[in-house]
């Protein structure tokens, strides 16, 4: 498959991340980026071997890029996107897909018009014990889901400061449900199908000097039947990343960040750990992309799955609001 010319839009943390995953066998070549920060552009630059390309219009303008990958703050995505769709460029951005349905469904169908890949950054449900996980659902070896809950935190809040674009209330409706939770949403609709109704709280438990809420937790109830809770924070000690599924003939406990898988079937006194293949998520997101834009196909993430998980948090952050349990709109 000849090589996907990629452009890093946005190159902090995650676009490295990116960046280095790109490299490893995926199909796709980082040929530039560009951020609105020279100096940072430069050190991404020099670090991934690319052109330095000074605004995102040079990007689009760059007949050596095909694709973007976006991981800018979070109101930027939608436009990002519309315009990477009107210049012919493949897109793939990261998580959260946009901040309100009706921008999901404007960015989806902007690169629906213009026939152009839209993959959004959900690489967990690609994790070794999502896919494992999601077989044993399929199988019915679990019997009928009464209850999901999980919990998806790290410790970043206290790295936060004042002038950090996290720490915007209006880029993280939802406190860390924003950039966290919503990876958990994903994987809980792989796993169960829709969110039908939520209820929802945040506070700021320990963070001081900036203005963001650092603790989100909701219960969920599901269009098929079952219930389901999701804590979310950026002041846990240690990084969570843990969900358990309650079934009426097993149980399952997805740990260890994607990388163990434990069932317990009904009667069992002990639970036994499910054999994992090893899985590079994170790689296998961008090799998928790659594929799609060479096969002119659909990525298993793209725009109505990515608008399905902002029509939840769209429903936390009025729950949050308003205090009172409510339902998901369709997306």
């Amino acid at each position: 498959m000849e090589v996907v010319g990629v452009a890093a839009v946005g190159t902090g943390r995650w676009a490295s991340t990116l960046a280095e995953a790109a490299g490893r066998g995926t199909g796709l070549a980082v040929v530039g980026c560009t951020s609105r920060s020279a100096a940072n552009r430069a050190a991404f630059a020099k670090t991934h071997g690319c052109r330095d390309l000074p605004s995102y219009q040079a990007v689009l303008a760059d007949p050596e890029v095909e694709g973007v990958l976006i991981t800018t703050p979070h109101s930027l995505h939608a436009e990002q996107v519309v315009a990477a769709a009107a210049a012919g460029k493949h897109v793939f951005v990261d998580k959260p897909f946009t901040l309100t349905v009706a921008d999901a469904r404007r960015a989806t169908e902007a690169c629906r018009r213009a026939g152009v890949v839209l993959a959004v950054g959900h690489q967990r449900r690609k994790q070794a014990a999502s896919r494992a996980l999601k077989r044993l659902l399929d199988e019915g070896i679990l019997g009928r889901v009464a209850q999901i809950e999980g919990n998806f935190s790290a410790d970043i809040g206290f790295a936060l400061k004042p002038g950090m674009w996290r720490t915007v209330r209006a880029e993280t409706p939802g406190g860390p449900m924003t950039n966290l939770g919503i990876h958990h949403v994903d994987t809980y609709q792989y796993f169960l199908g829709p969110i039908a109704r939520v209820m929802a709280f945040v506070r700021r438990v320990a963070l001081t000097g900036v203005e963001i809420d650092d603790s989100t937790s909701i219960l969920f109830e599901f269009a098929a039947g079952g219930l389901g809770y999701l804590g979310t924070s950026w002041v846990h000690a240690n990084r969570t990343a843990v969900i358990t599924l309650h079934g009426t003939d097993a149980q399952a406990w997805h740990e260890a960040d994607g990388e163990r898988l434990f069932l317990a079937r009904r009667g069992q006194p002990e639970r036994t750990e499910v054999p994992l293949a090893p899985a590079d998520p994170v790689v296998e997101e961008l090799a998928e992309f790659a594929r799609c834009v060479r096969d002119k196909t659909r990525p298993e993430v793209g725009g109505e799955e990515g608008a399905a998980n902002i029509a939840v948090l769209e429903a936390i952050v009025e729950s949050v609001a308003t205090g009172r349990a409510v339902a998901v709109a369709k997306a």
